[in-house]
């Protein structure tokens, strides 16, 4: 069985060394005989691969956790029923069609460009003029897209516009990735690899959904290190939206998390890029 952290035929490709504040802790390979492609598509779920402890070349999450109560099927069956509402096939497909369409990203690029302008609007009279004519405009958009009350997208605006106000954004990578296609493409793998767990998902259906995740991901970004503010944009703006606090919170270790997948010699991000051909480095420093 090929050691963690190895790759097939020599160690880890990697470029530079890790820095002090990441978690330096291996990263699990199973060793399994799976080519790049499939390899790159679970790295774009890497984020949470990570958090569980899983094999980073394998669908299924595994391995079995020793100290756990549980089975890995048990706490996947649990987490996507209490955290997702998916207890099926059939919700695990409607949810991974609902984030491949984008379920975050797009409110994102909606709402942040309009909480920007109205966290600058130093030039008027009235300084919460332009924000009330954005929540307006907000508010009927959302009765058209039947968003009611709490889900109403001036909820999400306002919920940004005072994380701006109040500095978490700037703890984020500068300039600001503007693009959290990534964070709903990363929740995408973990649905998949999730659901397989589960025995919701065949295994091929599983690596046909997140091979799909692939190409979109290629297609919004050029390496890890954008993919990777993508997430972070995208986790923080949601975590703004449920609780401004634990957003601020979360910045420091989501950060921490990604750094890690950049620069640990045994990450995924290490050994393959985003991109078939391109070299495989690691642009970021550590949060």
């Amino acid at each position: 069985m090929q050691p963690a952290g190895t790759v097939r035929g020599g160690g880890p490709r990697i470029a530079g060394f890790p820095g002090s504040d990441i978690d330096t802790e291996p990263d699990v390979w199973s060793g399994a005989a799976i080519d790049d492609d499939r390899i790159t598509a679970l790295a774009v779920g890497a984020y949470y691969g990570r958090s569980g402890g899983a094999h980073c070349d394998g669908v299924a999450f595994l391995p079995e956790e020793p100290d756990s109560t549980s089975t890995r099927r048990e706490t996947a069956i649990e987490g996507l029923h209490e955290s997702w509402g998916v207890d099926n096939a059939e919700d695990a497909r409607d949810t991974i069609r609902r984030l491949l369409a984008g379920m975050h990203a797009p409110l994102f690029e909606l709402v942040h460009p309009l909480a920007v302008a109205a966290a600058s609007d130093i030039g008027r009279v009235d300084r919460s003029g332009l924000a009330d004519e954005h929540r307006e405009f907000l508010h009927t958009l959302s009765g058209f897209r039947g968003y009611r009350g709490p889900a109403g997208i001036d909820r999400d605006y306002d919920a940004w516009l005072q994380a701006i106000k109040l500095g978490i954004t700037e703890s984020l990578p500068n300039p600001l990735q503007t693009d959290a296609t990534a964070w709903d493409l990363a929740r995408l793998v973990f649905i998949a690899r999730g659901s397989c767990t589960a025995g919701y998902l065949s295994e091929d259906e599983a690596w046909e959904h997140m091979l799909t995740g692939l190409d979109r991901a290629r297609q919004h970004y050029r390496n890890w290190r954008q993919f990777g503010d993508g997430f972070l944009t995208g986790a923080i703006f949601w975590a703004a939206t449920q609780d401004l606090s634990a957003a601020k919170s979360q910045v420091a270790e989501r950060r921490r998390m990604i750094a890690g997948l950049h620069l640990r010699p045994s990450s995924p991000w290490r050994r393959v890029a985003l991109h078939r051909g391109a070299p495989v480095f690691s642009p970021a420093s550590p949060a």
